[in-house]
């Protein structure tokens, strides 16, 4: 089948939009003589420059890699053309390195990031010839494991899935794919028993649903599953190298995580609650991380990644050991994720002098009832300040994120939005953009209690902040996407056949030419939906209650109430927030600089 791949590459490359995206062989790309190892295809279900700018596949393959049992290769859901092009003439998805088609892999690893991609993932499933449901797939056929962010509340896709993996995967993923070797040869449900004993590993055949709860079928699996935590990030190598793409990708830059986690409790952020607690990468560590990733690359920009680079408790002194070496070989460093009062103008202004881009700010709302509601933590004043700071330096473009549609948000704090923006641009930028988008009330936050809004809500926003285009240029979804996304993140396994049929309508969701609300709403309107829209209250079951982050479902109660009383919480690097996580897990806040949270003593 291989041949039969090579010469389909050979005759149809020119006609396909991006060849390069198939052809494989990129600089850094693994190459091993396969023979007696274990196959296995990582897969990210989007286009290959979107799947080549993420940095948890670097890890996970330069991790598998490292193994002397294995060999990882890479696969991405072909664009449309290509999809067209290969259904066709029959031929199966396949491998970048080996062109091996995925259905001869001893197991395929799928990165799921948002809801919008399910329909991708089934794609990705069908395109590579392996049944759709783990209940049809026998003993011959790869397993198939699922990762990433939105596996804590994966049950509308779960039963795409053999294996779930929850959480950080330095932890256990190698275990995975060692039980994987180990028990080639078995039947496939004995090899799936041998996987539900390690930790975090979902099973989801082993599980039915009841009502909206899901349970064990029998006794031998948890009720609840435990997210795997590295405690010590330090312990986990950076990817050495970075695959070079042949296509620019999204993000083409090296990317150094400097930390994990978020100290700050922003009640609607689920990466904030999920990724708890903050563990740090010492200085040294990142700048020899920085240097080695750089020399394998050549990359002439440097992202320092994390949900807030600049709380980093060695920021400086991370940036000071930085800019001789970034000045000297003429690389720009950037710093996602920038919070209003997290930011420091010496720090923008030495990272900016190899290179000046624009800033990003997200005050998320307008009105600062709002801002402590959902436990922002940041005044009129830090915003206006921080602006002031930045023009006095230089900067010209700024950019600002706002969200819209929480419970009993009047009218006037959508305004506020309006007026912060007014009031920003009179400072004197030359460009300032804002980007406005309805809240989608995820799992596992403070927000999963409260009720999704309609799609309808986004056209009094756009009305109501229509005057204020004339100081910035202000990009309003109409929140279509926001509400599909809300419904799919809070779905159990009744949703599964409308993906099913959704997904044969038309697949590439995310992106905004190929996605139709209207198949949706068709779709959401054989089913009752009103079960997915809210509002909870704590007695409620959730089809993610056995899929454990760490945090206490009582603590986001409390937390919602908190939003409903306008009362903030405190950052847990000043003092234990209660939330759960460290004493239910063991671990703790790794702040590597002087100062270390301690919680109930441990």
């Amino acid at each position: 089948m291989k041949n039969d791949v090579l010469k389909f590459l050979s005759e149809n490359l020119n006609s396909v939009s991006k060849p390069g995206r198939y052809i494989g062989g990129e600089y850094n790309s693994v190459v091993k003589d396969g023979k007696n190892l274990l196959r296995l295809a990582l897969a990210f279900p989007d286009v290959y420059e979107v799947g080549m700018s993420h940095y948890g596949l670097d890890i996970l393959y330069w991790l598998a890699n490292d193994l002397d049992f294995t060999y990882a290769e890479r696969v991405f859901l072909p664009w449309p053309d290509m999809v067209q092009l290969m259904e066709d003439r029959n031929i199966p998805l396949f491998t970048l390195e080996t062109k091996t088609p995925i259905y001869e892999m001893d197991a395929v690893g799928i990165s799921i990031e948002y809801e919008l991609s399910y329909t991708n993932v089934l794609k990705l499933l069908e395109l590579s010839k392996i049944p759709i449901r783990c209940y049809d797939r026998g003993d011959d056929v790869p397993i198939v494991i699922a990762g990433g962010p939105v596996t804590y509340n994966c049950e509308a896709i779960a039963e795409a899935f053999d294996a779930i993996y929850l959480g950080d995967g330095e932890v256990n993923f190698t275990n995975m794919l060692k039980v994987i070797h180990e028990t080639k040869g078995m039947k496939r449900e004995e090899r799936l028993n041998e996987l539900l004993k390690i930790n975090g590993v979902y099973i989801p055949m082993f599980y039915e649903q009841f009502g909206r709860q899901i349970l064990p079928k029998y006794d031998h699996a948890p009720t609840l599953i435990k997210r795997n935590i590295l405690t010590d990030l330090n312990s986990a190598r950076i990817p050495p190298k970075k695959v070079i793409a042949h296509v620019e990708s999204v993000h083409d830059r090296a990317v150094v995580e400097i930390s994990r986690g978020c100290t700050r409790g922003c009640r609607f952020c689920q990466a904030g609650y999920v990724y708890r607690p903050v563990r740090e990468r010492s200085s040294d560590e990142i700048v020899a991380s920085v240097k080695e990733l750089i020399t394998s690359t050549g990359y002439s920009e440097l992202s320092l990644l994390s949900l807030s680079s600049l709380d980093h408790s060695q920021i400086g002194e991370i940036i000071d050991k930085l800019l001789p070496y970034a000045k000297e070989n003429m690389i720009s460093i950037s710093i996602p994720s920038t919070r209003v009062d997290a930011f420091n103008i010496k720090v923008a202004n030495s990272i900016a002098e190899v290179r000046k881009t624009g800033l990003t700010f997200a005050p998320e709302a307008g009105s600062q009832k709002l801002r402590d509601a959902i436990n922002k933590r940041i005044t009129y004043e830090d915003i206006i300040d921080t602006a002031k700071e930045s023009r006095d330096a230089g900067w010209q473009r700024i950019k600002l994120y706002f969200m819209v549609g929480f419970p009993d948000e009047t009218q006037d704090d959508i305004q506020q939005i309006g007026e912060l923006i007014k009031a920003i641009k009179k400072l004197g930028f030359s460009n300032v953009t804002a980007s406005v988008n309805m809240l989608i009330p995820k799992p596992h936050t403070a927000f999963q209690f409260a009720r999704l809004q309609s799609p309808e809500y986004m056209s009094s926003v756009r009305k109501i902040l229509g005057p204020y285009r004339n100081f910035a240029k202000i990009d309003i979804n109409d929140g279509k996407k926001s509400f599909v996304e809300g419904i799919l993140s809070r779905g159990d396994r009744r949703l599964f056949p409308v993906i099913e049929k959704a997904y044969k309508m038309g697949y590439y969701d995310e992106w905004g030419e190929y996605f139709v609300y209207e198949k949706w709403e068709n779709l959401f309107n054989e089913i009752d939906i009103s079960q997915y829209i809210g509002p909870y209250v704590p007695d409620d079951n959730f089809p993610w209650d056995h899929l454990d982050s760490g945090v206490d479902k009582a603590f986001l109660w409390d937390e919602y109430q908190n939003f409903k009383d306008e009362i903030t919480t405190k950052d847990c690097r000043d003092g234990c927030t209660l939330c759960g996580i460290c004493v239910a897990y063991g671990v703790r806040n790794v702040i590597m600089g002087e100062y270390r949270s301690t919680t109930h003593g441990l």
